[in-house]
């Protein structure tokens, strides 16, 4: 009887668990070194002493060296209490991208790790308030990624870059071609960046020496790119145009309205002196230049309201047309809530 209670135990227990034997394990970070735990425990020291800076620094060399998900997580960590909020937000990120979550880890994990990986949500919340993101997206792979000069990756670039509230440059370069455009991010805001990056000569179709100077028949000339200032000229040239006609139409009113009040009026004095209008009587005389004062007026004023109207218009379609397109991205950034994030840039 003990038998079989203890088959039927065995037989419950492989049903309840059937993918702990087939389950591959997780990947686990090699062995330390001597070399690396020496390191290790000379940052320790120093965390001991209050020297956060050079135990940072330590941990910076070993991600360096090991790229493993603990280094990140430290150097995440110091940075943060040492104010070093970009720091603090890029490397705590990279820590959640390596590790995955609590109840779906990428990577095997000690013992306490759902506490830490709280902890260092709540701080990567907090430095992403004083920061801002730069989602930079390059037409072409391989390139490098330039923020203010310094090198951040290779594209295309996994995860954003962050960086202080401001204006910023940021570029890509690849086989001798590089390109950059200033960007301005908020504090807790994210900009994307769209960068296209051609090799020099990878898409020009292959010419002749002689039509380098030969243009072919019947090509256009290729369109120029259009810049702020053109975006602006445009806008700002139909939005004063719209506004100086309405200004006339508004003036051609009040002068129509004034020689309709002097042609009724003297029309009154016609119909009082005298039964029957005709050339070289005051009244009259002045009956009909009030007339053909007030046609003319009205007649500009109409046209100036629909000139207005229309310069309005183009003001308008010239603000869509001569923009950037919009960019729209579904999705979150790493510590925020998805959504929908539309964004454009003058």
């Amino acid at each position: 009887m003990r038998r079989i209670q203890t088959s039927l135990a065995a037989a419950l227990f492989l049903l309840a668990c059937p993918a702990l034997a087939g389950a591959e394990p997780l990947p686990r970070r090699p062995p330390s070194t001597a070399p690396e735990r020496e390191m290790l425990d000379r940052a320790k020291r120093l965390l001991d002493q209050g020297r956060i800076a050079d135990a940072r620094d330590i941990h910076l060399t070993l991600w360096r060296l090991t790229k493993s998900a603990s280094d990140a997580f430290r150097v995440g960590m110091l940075s943060f209490r040492l104010g070093d909020f970009p720091m603090a937000a890029e490397f705590l990120s990279i820590y959640f991208d390596m590790v995955g979550t609590p109840d779906a880890p990428k990577i095997w994990v000690p013992p306490g790790f759902k506490e830490s990986y709280e902890l260092a949500r709540a701080n990567f919340a907090e430095a992403r308030r004083h920061v801002g993101a730069l989602d930079v997206r390059v037409s072409d792979p391989g390139a490098a990624v330039l923020v203010d000069g310094r090198q951040v990756g290779v594209s295309p670039l996994k995860l954003p870059v962050f960086v202080a509230p401001g204006r910023h440059r940021v570029g890509a370069q690849l086989a001798g071609t590089r390109v950059e455009e200033p960007v301005v991010v908020d504090a807790g805001g994210e900009r994307t960046v769209w960068l296209m990056v051609r090799r020099a000569g990878a898409d020009a179709p292959a010419r002749s020496p002689a039509s380098k100077t030969a243009g072919v028949p019947g090509a256009a000339p290729p369109r120029p790119a259009r810049g702020p200032a053109l975006r602006w000229w445009a806008v700002g040239g139909l939005a004063a145009t719209s506004a100086a006609l309405g200004v006339l139409g508004g003036v051609s009113v009040v002068e129509a309205n004034d020689a309709a009040g002097d042609r009724d009026a003297a029309i009154a004095r016609v119909r009082w002196e005298v039964f029957r209008c005709r050339p070289g009587l005051p009244a009259c005389d002045a009956h009909a230049e009030a007339d053909r004062r007030a046609k003319a007026f009205t007649a500009l004023s109409v046209g100036a309201f629909v000139g207005a109207g229309l310069a309005a218009g183009g003001a308008v379609a010239a603000g869509f047309l001569l923009a950037p397109e919009a960019k729209v991205r579904v999705g979150a950034a790493v510590g925020t809530a998805p959504g929908v994030a539309l964004s454009f840039s003058w």
